[in-house]
């Protein structure tokens, strides 16, 4: 890593990075360029959502949602997706899977994970896997944009795929927009601990005093949720697909599960393997890869001069400025979890690196991220993640039904990781 006055790092995967983009919030902002703003034009969030917004109304939105994902309140939200879980696996899922069927495990848990939001207040959209194909559809179209925009879109015209998927979207923020108003003329002042809707209805209207853009916000807010319930799908699918090339570490992870009995959520703290296998699917392959921050210099900043170069000091860094005093930079979570510097063989997946109460270097394992940008939701997403497993595992041997050679694969080039391929595994009930 870089010592004090080190030049500008070429490295976006260096740990004092990572602090700096953490903790310094006032010099890095999130970028107004993130993919999932928009989609060949088509407005999907804007720029207030609880996932990209920025300054003063972010830290009053964020600052509202987080009693809702502290830690002290997932026992009640734990409670409520329980249910859900057994009733979606033990009870659905067998039901049609019968004596052994093979499935494709992405489709499947999106059922399940689309089914938590209803539970929390956010119901009446559309059913769990229409939701999953919507969503599915918007983030396999995302890194198509470069392929038909400008002149490869005059030149060979614009795609049906593109077309449809932009009425989708439209259609889709509209039935939302519907669906946001009624709830929020039926939702009192009071909202329950679990309920989410009723604490996006909370922090839009602290915001807002508009009723249309505090409406607009809810329903922005609700599709930055609903892509967050992908990223746990597309974490638990990678996840099986490492537990495919590792056997050994399926079956001790579920010879733990199996002689367990889920109880109430602090039950699950007895499952210390478990929580090994999730740490190092979280490592290698995060559902969260990389991303930029916009960097805005302050009135106060000290410019100096180096060589004709302005920089301004940053922690351990010089930051050049050259004529332009407004820049992004990059990091990436990716190189980070994977470098040699850091991590025991870093390429090997080896749940057994964080037994022992191991714990990583600071600012060298940010699968959630960190400081004041980390993870709103990083609590819930840890423990939904969890209960799903225990519950499938419980219920289910999981056998792959792809070659284990030549998996399904994992693409880590974008901001968030997309699994190409279909994931079959067989189900037997146990």
């Amino acid at each position: 890593s870089s010592g004090i006055n080190a030049e500008w790092p070429l490295r976006p995967g260096e740990p004092e990075l990572f602090k700096l983009f953490a903790n310094d919030l006032t010099h890095f902002k999130k970028s107004s360029k993130l993919p999932s703003r928009s989609l060949f034009g088509e407005k999907i969030v804007g720029y207030n959502s609880i996932l990209s917004g920025n300054l003063v109304k972010w830290a009053k939105k964020r600052t509202i949602m987080s009693k809702l994902f502290a830690k002290a309140n997932m026992g009640d939200i734990y409670d409520l997706c329980k249910p859900v879980a057994v009733n979606r696996i033990a009870n659905m899922l067998k039901e049609e899977v019968g004596s052994g069927k093979i499935i494709e495990l992405h489709k499947e848990l999106s059922r399940i994970f689309y089914s938590y939001p209803e539970v929390l207040g956010i119901s009446g959209f559309d059913t769990p896997e229409a939701i999953g194909n919507i969503f599915d559809t918007i983030l396999d179209m995302i890194p198509k944009q470069l392929t038909n925009t400008g002149l490869a879109k005059y030149v060979f015209g614009v795609s049906q795929e593109r077309l449809d998927t932009t009425a989708m979207i439209k259609d889709m923020r509209t039935r939302l927009k519907v669906l946001v108003k009624e709830k929020v003329e039926a939702t009192s002042n009071d909202c329950k601990s679990t309920d989410m809707f009723g604490y996006l209805a909370m922090a839009n209207d602290s915001l807002f005093d508009n009723e249309s853009l505090m409406i607009e916000g809810i329903m922005e807010d609700i599709v930055t949720i609903y892509f967050v319930m992908d990223n746990m799908v597309e974490q638990i699918t990678a996840l099986f697909l490492d537990l495919a090339k590792n056997p050994e570490v399926y079956q001790k992870m579920a010879a733990e599960i199996r002689g367990f009995e889920l109880r109430d959520i602090s039950s699950m703290q007895e499952l210390k393997y478990l929580d090994c296998v999730m740490n190092e699917s979280l490592r290698l392959t995060p559902a969260l890869l990389r991303g930029t921050r916009g960097f805005e210099p302050r009135a106060i900043d000290t410019y100096n001069s180096k060589g004709g170069t302005g920089y301004i000091e940053l922690g351990p860094y010089k930051v050049p400025t050259g004529g332009v005093r407004a820049f992004s930079a990059a990091y990436c979570q990716y190189l980070l979890h994977r470098d040699e510097e850091y991590w025991e063989e870093p390429l090997k997946f080896k749940p057994e690196r964080w037994e022992n109460g191991f714990k990583p270097a600071p600012y060298t394992y940010l699968p959630f991220f960190s400081g004041a940008r980390g993870c709103l939701g990083k609590n819930y997403a840890l423990m939904a993640m969890k209960l799903t497993l225990v519950v499938l595992l419980q219920n289910f041997e999981l056998t792959p039904k792809f070659d284990t050679k030549k998996p399904p694969v994992v693409d880590q080039t974008h901001a968030t990781m997309r699994i190409l391929n279909k994931v079959d595994f067989e189900l037997v009930p146990l």
